[in-house]
């Protein structure tokens, strides 16, 4: 009885002690099949909002791609790659805390518009179009209300941003705790990525439908 026993509480262990092994070495490999791709095609420019690392790609009129959560400037290549092959400059960057960016004491969105401009001041550039996805859309916003003239165009795809009046009534797929700590750990991210197979969130790509509505700008 004792032998059956011991057999029938330790097979699940080996079972659990197994899939924690499988889950480890298959997020260990990923990381390191990734690490060349985000550790390359990239540079850094110190700015005096910091330093800002970006990749350039393309010939043409210049287009600044702020990326979500979930990646850096490679991101913004992935999604900005279309856009370089049809006549576009793509200037892909890291947001704050992001790959080789770093998190400053102020990371708020309004910073980090400040951000954008340093950066086009860097390279020369006195106006972009500029492209916000996800959570990149806040800072996109700000730094067309702060900056209109160098503002040439906006794109806000699937943005992560809120009317104000909607700020309280909006339901949330997770606590924001959880979010933290989604977003802060590599590993929590890669194994909510893959549960999802490597999928966007159902949901989070249905249009939603508002009222265009004029907003201020700043010069």
């Amino acid at each position: 009885m004792k032998i059956e026993r011991s057999v029938v509480l330790g097979l699940p262990a080996a079972v659990l002690a197994g899939l924690i092994l499988f889950t480890y070495f298959s997020c260990r490999n990923d990381m390191v099949a990734e690490a060349p791709r985000v550790s390359s095609g990239s540079q850094v420019v110190d700015t005096p909002c910091g330093p800002i690392e970006y990749a350039l790609i393309g010939k043409g009129a210049p287009v600044l791609l702020v990326h979500g959560a979930g990646g850096g400037f490679d991101q913004g290549l992935e999604f900005g790659r279309p856009l370089a092959e049809r006549g576009f400059t793509v200037i892909a960057m890291s947001r704050f805390g992001y790959l080789r960016t770093p998190m400053p004491a102020d990371a708020a969105p309004a910073a980090q518009a400040e951000a954008h401009a340093c950066l086009l001041d860097a390279l020369k550039l006195p106006s972009a179009a500029i492209l916000g996805g996800s959570a990149g859309a806040p800072s996109t916003i700000e730094f067309c209300l702060r900056h209109a003239g160098r503002c040439s165009a906006m794109v806000l795809l699937v943005p992560a941003f809120f009317a104000p009046a909607a700020t309280q009534a909006r339901a949330t797929a997770q606590p924001p705790f959880m979010l933290e700590a989604l977003l802060g750990s590599d590993f929590l991210f890669w194994l909510n990525r893959s549960s999802r197979g490597r999928r966007v969130a159902p949901g989070c790509l249905q249009p939603t439908r508002v009222r265009p509505r004029k907003i201020k700008a700043t010069a």
